[in-house]
């Protein structure tokens, strides 16, 4: 009986030793097995951002109409194309910076068909310039006119008729670096008027004519629709009346060249000055550049202010002229200013539209 019962402990003994050995080699983790490491994901190839193209460009001074109209397009711009920068710089006038572009100053400059046509054969205001210039501004981005006449104190409107009457009076016929006062005494002297220029900083045109210290004082009306800030600023503060150029001083005008042109007095003039148009020499402004600004670039401008040309005259209604005709306004002002070769881009869009003139060049 005992024996039966030390065999049966045994067989419980040697099934529980089986039992926890089979319970550990459970627990013992399984010895790692060769894989290969999968290798991490490589990075979809992208393209590096475009480099953004910052553009210094030169403007005429705060409270010109050109300064204004730059500061306009660099706004837009800033909010619709990161690839490009604009910063205005503002001069002494547009040939200011034009002398700064070629001379390497600046990357770009506002100018009218007056000036290139000065600078080009290094006469008159840039007499001179000519061992200066690094390199030449081409026509890129054409934008308005600008229509130049004479006004004068509303009590003293009945003694002019016709620009000859201001023979001998004392004028300021707008700074004497601005191309609009250049223009404006071109067609004084061809019509043989001999005036007293009288140079004035802006702000103190109303003060010298309430003063009598010059009888008149030019104006002009940019992209046939609106006046120039100083000039708001100087209506705020008197009534003036507009004096025009009589149908004969027009004809001998036109006989020698000086362009023409005539723009609605309303609604640019903020109240009445006297006529329904202010009929003036006309000049053609631009923003413009050289090859330093690479063609595609300019070409995507140009497009950009095509697209967006009712927006810019909006905000300001200088651009009015491009907003009703962005092409053909390119094309009258190339035409006007056809001495000059074209950049690249602007010759790549004229050429898109089907409008390209023989006549024309391509700088390069």
């Amino acid at each position: 009986m005992a024996s039966r019962v030390a065999l049966i402990v045994g067989v419980v003994v040697v099934a529980l030793i089986i039992v926890v050995a089979t319970y550990m080699l459970a627990q013992k983790p399984a010895p790692p097995t060769e894989t290969s490491p999968s290798p991490s994901p490589s990075p979809s190839p992208t393209s590096p951002p475009a480099a953004k193209v910052s553009i210094r460009w030169g403007t005429s001074r705060a409270g010109s109409s050109g300064y204004r109209a730059l500061s306009t397009l660099a706004s837009l711009v800033a909010q619709e194309m990161p690839e490009i920068e604009i910063t205005p710089v503002p001069t002494a006038g547009a040939v200011a910076s034009m002398k700064g572009f070629a001379r390497g100053e600046l990357d770009a400059c506002y100018a009218a068909d007056i000036g290139f046509r000065e600078m080009y054969s290094f006469t008159n205001r840039f007499e001179g310039f000519k061992s200066e210039a690094k390199r030449m501004p081409l026509q890129t981005l054409w934008v308005f006119t600008i229509d130049i006449g004479i006004a004068v104190p509303k009590d003293k409107a009945g003694q002019f008729k016709c620009w000859r009457d201001f023979d001998g009076q004392k004028i300021f016929t707008l700074p004497m670096g601005w191309d609009t006062g250049t223009a404006l005494r071109l067609a004084l002297d061809t019509l043989g008027v001999k005036y007293q220029h009288v140079e004035l900083d802006l702000d103190a045109v109303a003060t010298a004519l309430q003063r009598g210290e010059i009888i008149a004082t030019g104006i002009y009306i940019t992209g046939g629709r609106s006046i120039a800030p100083w000039a708001q600023q100087l209506l705020a503060q008197m009534d003036l009346v507009v004096i025009n150029p009589c149908p004969d001083e027009v004809d001998k005008l036109k006989a020698e060249g000086v362009p023409v042109g005539e723009s609605p007095t309303q609604p640019a003039f903020p109240k009445d000055v006297g006529v329904e148009k202010l009929v003036g020499v006309r000049i053609y402004y631009g923003f413009h550049t050289g090859t330093n600004i690479d063609e595609e670039t300019v070409y995507k401008l140009i497009k950009f202010v095509e697209a967006n040309a009712k927006r810019l005259a909006e905000v300001d209604p200088a651009f009015s002229q491009i907003a009703e005709d962005f092409l053909g306004f390119q094309v009258e002002a190339a035409n006007a200013a056809k001495f000059v070769p074209l950049h690249p881009g602007l010759a790549k869009y004229l050429k898109e539209k089907g409008v390209w003139n023989e006549e024309w060049k391509v700088g390069g």
